[in-house]
């Protein structure tokens, strides 16, 4: 089997292994949700509202993965020849907006509540509690799953995703245990909480886009000095220059002009295929394109 098709059958099986995952997690962010969204219009509850609106998100990120996840699986084409992996980067990228968007919209609410001192009863039953309990069992075991996928599959949507649902924990967490102040009277608690749902949320964005837009804006990944000590290790290479590298780990594209000290056509290409056997053993599934250059102080 050619190495090309290798290749297209890993990103074939790749595309469906995330696809499960995220199957897997919408089905339980959107239990997560409805009990979320009923505990809180029950109880009155804005900050709980506000927490069902940030794992409403989640639900809308797996739905968007998975159009996102077959696109980027697809194999390389004419129109794209290196692959379609950046669509899976755009897609966490396009997660990182949307929750930059609901973070505005939940703080908007929150301080109008404070400012105008609006704070209308809030009833937090021990439903609320049972509720809330149960959905941030849900969210542990997604997160924990959700994570440990992404890194075995080098993913960076579950990847972002995972760290959408970790922030989620977080939150409804500390809601959990201000309910229990807003059950005492602290009316304006319910607010702050909304408040700090916003900064969470936040927060998670920028990770995101912290890591996303690197690899957008072709970033190099790893560091000329590093591919270069491998490839100069390499038996008939004289030297190597131009070393360009872009993508992320698993999809690593490198680039680089080689001298070789091989005259003929045969022995150079031979070279440059152990180079290419070098950089995967050291940074993993990467293609890799080489200009050869002869030496021209070889005899």
């Amino acid at each position: 089997m050619s190495r090309s098709a290798s290749r297209s059958g890993q990103e074939e099986k790749y595309g469906r292994s995330v696809r499960r995952v995220l199957v897997v997690t919408l089905v339980l962010n959107v239990l997560v949700v409805a009990g979320k969204l009923a505990a809180g219009l029950l109880a009155g509850s804005l900050s709980v509202v506000s927490d069902a609106m940030h794992s409403a998100a989640d639900s809308l990120n797996n739905v968007v993965g998975l159009v996102i996840v077959r696109i980027a699986s697809a194999a390389p084409d004419e129109e794209h020849p290196s692959g379609h992996h950046k669509f899976e980067t755009l897609g966490a990228f396009g997660i990182a907006g949307f929750l930059t968007v609901t973070a505005f919209e939940v703080a908007s609410g929150a301080v109008k509540r404070l400012l105008g001192g609006s704070f209308g009863p809030v009833d937090v039953t021990p439903l609320t509690f049972t509720v809330m309990a149960a959905t941030l069992v849900i969210n542990v075991f997604v997160w924990t799953y959700e994570r440990r996928r992404a890194r075995e599959l080098n993913s960076a949507f579950l990847q972002a995703d995972s760290s959408h649902t970790l922030s989620d924990i977080a939150v409804s967490a500390s809601i959990l245990v201000g309910l229990v102040g807003v059950r005492r009277g602290i009316v304006y608690l319910d607010a702050l909480l909304a408040l700090g749902v916003a900064g969470v949320i936040a927060y998670a964005a920028y990770q995101i886009f912290r890591t996303t837009i690197p690899v957008l804006v072709d970033s190099a990944p790893l560091s000329s000095e590093h591919i270069a000590k491998v490839v100069r290790e390499t038996p008939g290479v004289e030297s190597v220059h131009a070393i360009r590298s872009r993508g992320v780990p698993g999809r690593i594209f490198i680039a680089m002009h080689l001298v070789v000290t091989p005259t003929n056509t045969f022995e150079a290409h031979a070279v440059t295929e152990e180079v290419e056997r070098q950089l995967e053993k050291e940074f993993g599934p990467c293609t890799v394109t080489i200009h050869v250059e002869p030496d021209e102080e070889a005899d």
